[in-house]
């Protein structure tokens, strides 16, 4: 018996899957939803480094309109600074249109919560140090 009429090239392997709509379908009519790979980010290109815990972000968001975005800023200074804790600059919050007073007011509900530490002077930009909700400092 000879094999080699057998084998499938490139070709024969690619007919065999044919994505229809949003469903992924092989010959024999069964489907599957169509896996879409995500965005990578380019050479140069801004990415917010992660993982962030949903817990952590899910108690942040919570903190005031803008909460997420103060959240995700938090986290992509923390990756861009590659340190914490993060100086949270006017050039950092105008990434995502966050006014540095409403910043303030929202790092302070999220100290409150126990999700960060601040540490602010008079004229400079707030020093923020995330920590994860149980290991943040008891205060009596």
């Amino acid at each position: 018996m000879n094999l080699e009429s057998f084998t499938a090239g490139p070709s024969d392997v690619a007919a065999l899957f044919t994505v229809r709509g949003e469903r992924r379908v092989d010959k024999s009519g069964k489907g599957k939803p169509a896996s879409v790979p995500l965005p990578k980010h380019g050479p140069g290109e801004r990415f917010i480094r992660g993982p962030i815990p949903l817990a952590w972000f899910k108690l942040a968001s919570g903190c005031g309109r803008q909460a997420a975005a103060v959240a995700v800023l938090l986290w992509y200074a923390a990756g861009y600074q590659r340190r914490n804790p993060v100086k949270l600059t006017p050039q950092v919050l105008a990434e995502l249109s966050v006014h540095p007073k409403t910043a303030r007011r929202i790092l302070g509900v999220m100290a409150d919560r126990g999700l960060v530490l601040v540490e602010t002077k008079r004229g400079r930009s707030p020093m923020v140090t995330i920590v994860s909700p149980e290991s943040a400092p008891v205060a009596d």
